[in-house]
């Protein structure tokens, strides 16, 4: 049975903030995102977390946080400079697990504006405990149309309703099964799905479809990365045979992932220890690298064995 995803975020708009008016499929569905400026200038975001951005440990999946991240460093960049951008690299560390049901905020700290690279700063919090931190980069291209108001010029759209109507999940290819225990943010930026190679490696991919839409045609950043972050996790834990949780991801974005086209992704161990796990995936569709993404992993306990069923 496919599961619902839920739209209607509960507490309505924080006291202070604002919704975006428009984020793009994505951005509309993980959201509502909310924003407000900061007197000494800048701006402070906001969104809850809620059931369909948990992870299969009952916690808010952390391509969930860095989808949210990803979006609202976007906005400052645009805001400031008035230009399009795009993403080029992110340096992620998680310092503690968001929990469901939260508030989330965040800070953008802008470092340096060169004629065609932003180099930027992030921290998400709950109240006083930092979940995350960041440092990006983001490439500049043309200018665009400003309001009065000195906002982004874009078109009027109803509020968030629901995937868009065309957003129809297409099977996967033949040999390719899906994960178990995915968990409710998988509805959103998956299914993530394998194939077994030859070598004893595993084939990952998932379909890309109108969902994730960035606003501008293609794949959003988070979802892409979200991929990346739940191969990396799954190779760690299929070869330790123990949960793992994320503590650190540096990802770069080569290329524009198409909507509507099967994407696949590698993850490889570098190294493990008994504390952790390093690994490098890559992102492809076709023959084009779309990412790439460094990862450490810290290992925790062991799977634990499912008790047989009893026999009448």
């Amino acid at each position: 049975m496919t599961q619902q995803i839920e739209l209607e975020a509960p507490g309505g708009t924080p006291e202070g903030y604002h919704p975006f008016t428009r984020s793009g499929p994505y951005g509309d569905c993980i959201g509502p995102i909310y924003f407000r400026r900061n007197p000494a200038g800048g701006f402070r975001y906001a969104f809850r977390t809620r059931a369909m951005h948990a992870n299969p440990n009952g916690v808010t999946h952390g391509g969930a946080l860095y989808s949210f991240a990803d979006h609202i460093t976007g906005h400052s960049v645009a805001v400031a400079t008035k230009r399009n951008c795009a993403t080029i690299k992110f340096k992620v560390e998680y310092l503690a697990a968001a929990p469901l049901d939260a508030l989330i905020e965040a800070e953008v700290e802008l470092l340096r504006i060169t004629r065609t690279i932003v180099f930027l700063r992030l921290r998400v919090f709950a109240g006083e405990q930092t979940l995350m931190t960041a440092d990006g980069s983001y490439k500049l291209f043309e200018p665009f149309e400003i309001k009065k108001s000195g906002k982004p010029k874009r078109a009027a759209a109803p509020k968030p309703s629901g995937p868009p109507p065309d957003d129809v999940k297409v099977p996967p290819p033949e040999g390719f099964l899906p994960y178990p225990d995915q968990g409710a943010f998988a509805e959103v930026c998956g299914p993530t799905y394998y194939r077994r190679l030859g070598d004893g490696g595993f084939l990952n991919g998932f379909q890309a479809r109108p969902l994730h839409d960035n606003s501008n045609k293609i794949v959003h950043g988070g979802v892409l990365f979200a991929f990346g972050d739940d191969i990396m996790g799954r190779a760690s834990s299929g070869v330790s045979r123990r949960y793992t949780t994320t503590v650190a991801m540096n990802v770069e974005y080569l290329a524009p992932a198409p909507l509507d086209a099967w994407i696949e992704g590698t993850a490889e161990i570098t190294r493990m220890d008994e504390d952790f796990t390093f690994l490098r995936s890559r992102v492809f569709h076709g023959k084009r690298t779309l990412l790439t993404a460094d990862g450490v992993y810290r290992l925790l306990g062991p799977y634990q064995k499912k008790k047989p069923e009893a026999v009448e």
